[in-house]
């Protein structure tokens, strides 16, 4: 791929010039963007996410068939049968209730766990977690895909917050070649925002508005956009990438386990062996001896804030778990097209043929030749009073004496049944597809069937949604393994915590530990 970040000979922005390393980062991650951005997987899902999205609302014709229908007066009726089973498949997952818990390795872990458990359901429910794994979950059956952020905010820099944000599938860019659902395999990932020019201004005061509107003008097409001149904003993008970094390998003198640290701590680590460390417990530790060690390359995690050719801040993860801090809420997958896509997408030709189908059966009825009346000159007496009062229930026919024979009715034309056949077949078509049976729907099908057979076939339709809800699970769970990490990390404040359970009756005291910097409670 071509370097178009140095191509477009932009070194970084006047008077904020950067060091040969940081250019070379923000060519290296502007090459990223615009290859992953372009892919196959990110172009059709953006495409088809925005569609599925119109369709869940009704909005189902293009504005060809809408033109061609206005020319003909015909209405441009949607008979949305998707969005009902939308919303089910949503409550269904609102009704588990089950949220992820710590489980206990050995019975000597029993009260650490529950004391964990209760500062993971703390956090879940202060950052209201629930609500937006269910907005995720919505999302995904939707689009195709979404994605919880667990990260560190708050308005207070001395006491952070773990916060879980809600982002959009459309609001992040995957790396084209990632194929794991935990996102293990992704070497980047890439979160984009957009703000107005007072806000992003008020955070960044050198944040060169003027340079990068004119960049994303001058280089449309070859570089990412960064300026969006229909709603005067710009896009300020979070990129967390994985690289090898040397780590040196080394038991712990201390400890006595295995240990690493990258080739600057360790050498100050070297320094504090020789001159003395003193310990939480109170105890002093000084070797003349180095331990032995090896260094090894492994994958670590970065990340980058950038604008076009403005580097905002970049380093290494401030987080202890060594993994991309997003969480995929997924739906379906297309292999072969690396692309994720919800339920939606499958029912949406059912859908047209539906609309196709009824509209034209009730054109049918209302342009359909009625019953015509046919008589010999004078054989019917009233004959203006039928042209007025016809419809109405009492009204009748008089006829001339002796000519009872001489007039009738014709046959109304009859509406093949094919219409009524393509309409259940397509309703029945968006069930299967979306996999909403009448059970689940709560539609009863028969009045004599046993309530066991019921069920029966209950489990069995949901056995056909596994796939939707194994992923939601495994987000969940992926959730909380991070969240935990985030609580062992930054959770310093001491808390009082009154326990669920078989222990609720006791008041527990966590993150009383000596040493501050520890991890844990």
């Amino acid at each position: 791929m071509p370097n178009l970040f140095m191509e477009s000979g932009i070194k970084g922005v006047p008077g904020l010039e950067l060091s040969p390393d940081k250019i070379d980062l923000l060519s290296k991650i502007n090459q990223w963007l615009q290859y992953d951005e372009n892919s196959i997987s990110e172009t059709k899902y953006r495409t088809e996410a925005d569609e599925d999205y119109k369709f869940y609302a009704g909005v189902q014709d293009t504005a060809e068939v809408v033109a061609i229908l206005g020319e003909q007066n015909r209405p441009a009726t949607v008979y949305n049968e998707i969005k009902p089973k939308v919303d089910m498949l949503i409550g269904m997952a609102a009704q588990s209730k089950r949220e992820p818990t710590l489980v206990p390795v050995g019975a000597e872990d029993e009260a650490m766990t529950e004391v964990a458990n209760g500062a993971l359901s703390y956090h879940r429910n202060f950052s209201k977690v629930s609500s937006k794994e269910m907005s995720a979950f919505e999302h995904s059956i939707k689009s195709g895909r979404s994605f919880l952020y667990p990260r560190i905010g708050g308005d207070n820099p001395f006491e952070p917050e773990i916060e879980v944000h809600l982002l959009r599938g459309r609001d992040v860019v995957l790396d084209a070649d990632s194929v794991e659902y935990d996102l293990s395999d992704a070497r980047r990932i890439f979160i984009s925002r957009w703000f107005d020019k007072d806000d992003i201004e008020a955070k960044y005061p050198n944040f060169p508005a003027a340079e990068i509107m004119s960049l994303s003008q001058n280089q449309l097409g070859l570089m990412p956009t960064f300026f969006n001149a229909a709603n005067e904003k710009y896009r300020l993008v979070e990129c967390w990438y994985r690289k090898f970094v040397n780590m040196v390998w080394f038991i712990n003198p201390i400890t006595q386990v295995p240990d690493s640290l990258s080739e600057k701590d360790w050498a100050a680590f070297k320094k504090q062996i020789l001159n003395g460390i003193d310990l939480p417990n109170g105890q002093h530790y000084q070797s003349d001896t180095i331990p032995e060690y090896q260094v090894r390359p492994a994958r670590k995690i970065f990340y980058a804030i950038f604008s076009g050719n403005y580097l905002i801040d970049e380093g290494p993860s401030p987080f202890n778990y060594n993994r991309l801090p997003l969480v995929l809420v997924g739906a379906y997958k297309d292999e072969d097209e690396n692309r994720w896509f919800g339920v939606i997408s499958m029912a949406k030709d059912p859908q047209r043929g539906l609309n196709v189908t009824r509209r034209q059966l009730v054109h049918l009825l209302q342009t359909a030749p009625k019953g015509i009346l046919a008589f010999e000159s004078g054989a019917i007496v009233n004959i203006e009073e039928y042209e007025e009062r016809s419809s109405e229930p009492n009204f009748y026919l008089e006829i001339t004496p002796g000519k009872m024979d001489r007039w009738k009715f014709t046959d109304q034309p009859s509406i093949s049944p094919i219409y009524s056949n393509l309409d259940a077949l397509f309703t029945q078509s968006i069930k299967n597809l979306i996999g909403t049976q009448d059970a689940l729907l709560g539609i009863q099908t028969s009045s004599r069937e046993p309530g066991v057979t019921q069920e029966k076939r209950i489990e069995t339709g949901i056995a056909v949604l596994y796939t939707l809800f194994k992923n939601f699970m495994d987000s969940r769970s992926l959730l909380a393994e991070i969240m935990f990490s985030l609580i062992q990390q930054y959770d310093t404040t001491e808390r009082i915590l009154r326990i669920e359970g078989p222990e609720g009756e006791k008041l527990l005291q966590v993150n009383s530990q000596t040493n501050p910097q520890s991890q844990g409670f």
